[in-house]
């Protein structure tokens, strides 16, 4: 059983918790038309972690037709359970992005969000255009490197960055190491022949709470972002073997920094805080 990226990495949770504060019904039109996504589709995703982008896509298109595969173990089982709860039936399984378990010209759309970095560009681009139909899609999607936001709310961050600096955590040096521009990717698909390579280059805003008319929308983006932070932290914790008290002691810190926030939104005090992420796209048809 593989769960070194759950286990090592990132948790399913975080993974999945991050993944929805950036993709969500509030911009789920932005990412289908970068995914070229319409009814009646074939579409696998290859890396696709906790399932949350084919969940979405099968939710909002039920006559795809959606398949999955990531090489943990422990994200499978959370994306199958997901979409179970979900009563949708997405097709997922533990498989390697080296050996696709499907037929050639099997797809419509090939897509994969934060995988190329991970692997060498043959490793990675040479199964999925074997099971590309003819003139199908590939989508490669990654995101800038550099987290842009604001951050006009400073309470207790001090407290809380204090206690994450000196969190030791080992470091897993094969993570990232093929990160590189993307003209070099697009020319690399011309090399392998793919046709119409193009890149899109966008900004996802995903927290910016003050500017939203509607209040239920704004503390839902109050609560993801302290969702996704309280995951991180509990992950963080378990794998640097924080002390318990210590533990404790960042816990609350974020928890009173998320009551904080969810108060001065109840007065109305704006701060204009907001976070968002750079997104590269890189679409090509086999």
């Amino acid at each position: 059983m593989n769960t070194f990226w759950s286990k090592k990495v990132q948790s399913t949770q975080l993974l999945d918790a991050s993944r929805k504060e950036k993709f969500n019904n509030d911009n789920k039109k932005l990412w289908f038309n970068l995914l070229h996504i319409h009814n009646n589709l074939k579409i696998l995703e290859v890396g696709c972690g906790s399932g949350h982008f084919l969940n979405m896509i099968k939710t909002n298109y039920p006559t795809c037709e959606v398949y999955g595969i990531d090489l943990d173990d422990g994200h499978i089982k959370y994306a199958k359970a997901q979409s179970k709860k979900l009563n949708i039936d997405v097709n997922y399984s533990v498989a390697d992005v080296k050996h696709l378990p499907f037929e050639d010209n099997s797809f419509d759309i090939v897509f994969s969000h934060t995988l190329i970095e991970h692997l060498p560009f043959d490793d990675f681009i040479q199964e999925q255009k074997r099971v590309l139909k003819s003139n199908g899609k590939l989508v490669i999607m990654r995101v800038d490197m550099v987290k842009r936001n604001d951050k006009p709310f400073e309470y207790l961050e001090n407290e809380i960055g204090e206690i994450f600096n000196g969190i030791h955590c080992p470091k897993e040096t094969s993570v990232g190491q093929y990160l590189e521009d993307p003209d070099i990717t697009m020319q690399k698909l011309n090399k392998y022949k793919f046709k119409n390579i193009k890149l899109h280059y966008d900004r996802i805003i995903f927290y910016m709470p003050d500017v939203e008319k509607n209040k239920k929308i704004a503390i839902s983006q109050i609560e993801r972002n302290y969702q996704t932070k309280l995951t991180d932290a509990i992950f963080v914790a378990q794998k640097s073997k924080m002390e318990s008290k210590q533990k404790n002691k960042l816990l609350n810190l974020l928890k009173c920094q998320y009551e904080e926030r969810l108060r001065l939104l109840n007065i109305n005090q704006k701060l204009y805080d907001f976070e968002s992420s750079f997104l590269i796209t890189i679409t090509a048809t086999k």
